[in-house]
């Protein structure tokens, strides 16, 4: 009797703390963290359609605010693969999944691939991740780089088709209905990332430019950091210190005429105060009652004004989760599994 309560002992921890994940909703897009809009939402979806139906790649993408609401987890690597592997993302014969992850709250992203990928493809997915990903999450446009990044991905995970079965190239090249795939989809990363650029530069170009005062219509002059300040508000310049919003203050030599205009941060948002106006909210946000595979969990995110000292909360529900024993035919995937093959990036 003493043996087996000792038994039970060693074993609860194990049982209390054992690593659960989301329920897939489908095996396309599944945005728990709400970063997509339904349009481009159902633009990637259409990709990974075509990309599955086409190729036989099982590819999704999954959206989430911290990986800590699953239970622990050491990095987001191992979270990602066991993910992969509770799910099942991919052919169980060729492993050829792939799963792009992204924990808003964590600010890190993974591309977590099949067993079946050669080490090379690390490389591979490492430059979409810092060069397709991340620029456009730095700029606070999650559903833009998620787009762009699932685009890439598809693109550089089929620069070479290879032979299912010994994992070398095929002699002659990609078929042709690949060869069209893999062109319309460089096309819109082409023109997504050609965009991205077009748009940078034309705000910077609009920000720099003198605007005309409104009384004399001469050229107005920017004062810099330090005199600008003299024509701000105390809650702008809170916004400043916690570079929320940038101001720039433009001011008339002729006869004293001042003009004020911001710009917000793409990178370092904060939520409006809906006391004084402001972006100078905090956002903590923490588990009340974690999720089960039987119920949803519940957190908790309290906002705290700096500038006010306005406060309040709300409450949201975490996802119910799917064992990590859950089978490939529960999850709509076919079984597929990750050695943790793959890439990943934080911002």
């Amino acid at each position: 009797m003493r043996a087996l309560v000792f038994l039970v002992f060693c074993l609860l921890p194990g049982q209390i703390w054992a690593q659960s994940y989301p329920a897939n909703i489908s095996t396309y897009v599944n945005d728990f963290a709400d970063l997509i809009d339904p349009e481009t939402e159902a633009h990637i979806t259409d990709m990974l359609r075509e990309v599955r139906e086409q190729r036989g790649v099982e590819m999704t993408v999954v959206t989430i605010e911290s990986r800590t609401d699953y239970g622990p987890s050491d990095n987001l690597r191992d979270f990602a693969t066991g993910l992969f592997n509770a799910w099942g993302v991919g052919d169980p014969t060729r492993n050829d999944g792939i799963l792009i992850l992204v924990a808003r709250s964590d600010r890190e992203m993974r591309i977590a691939l099949g067993s079946g990928y050669p080490p090379a493809f690390d490389d591979r997915m490492q430059a979409v991740v810092d060069h397709t990903f991340l620029p456009w999450f730095r700029e606070g446009d999650y559903a833009a780089g998620i787009s762009a990044g699932t685009a890439e991905t598809i693109r550089r995970s089929a620069l070479d088709y290879v032979d299912t079965q010994t994992g070398t190239p095929l002699v002659g090249g990609r078929p042709d209905w690949l060869t069209l795939i893999l062109s319309s989809i460089g096309g819109l990363v082409a023109l997504g990332i050609g965009g991205a650029g077009v748009r940078l530069g034309h705000r910077r170009w609009q920000r720099n430019r003198p605007p005309a005062c409104q009384t004399c219509g001469r050229k107005m002059q920017r004062l810099d950091e330090a005199a600008d300040d003299a024509h701000l508000s105390a809650g702008q310049q809170a916004e400043e210190s916690l570079a929320s919003v940038d101001y720039d203050v433009w001011h008339c030599p002729t006869d004293g005429a001042t003009i004020v205009k911001s710009y917000p941060s793409f990178w370092r948002s904060r939520p409006l105060c809906p006391e004084c106006s402001f972006h100078t909210m905090n956002r903590i946000r923490h588990t009340l009652r974690a999720a089960t595979t039987s119920r949803s969990g519940m957190a908790e995110i309290n906002f705290d004004c700096t500038h006010c000292g306005h406060h309040f909360s709300r409450t949201e529900t975490i996802p119910m989760l799917s064992s990590s024993s859950s089978s490939s035919s529960s999850s709509g995937f076919s079984g597929g599994s990750s050695s943790g093959g793959g890439a990943g990036g934080s911002w």
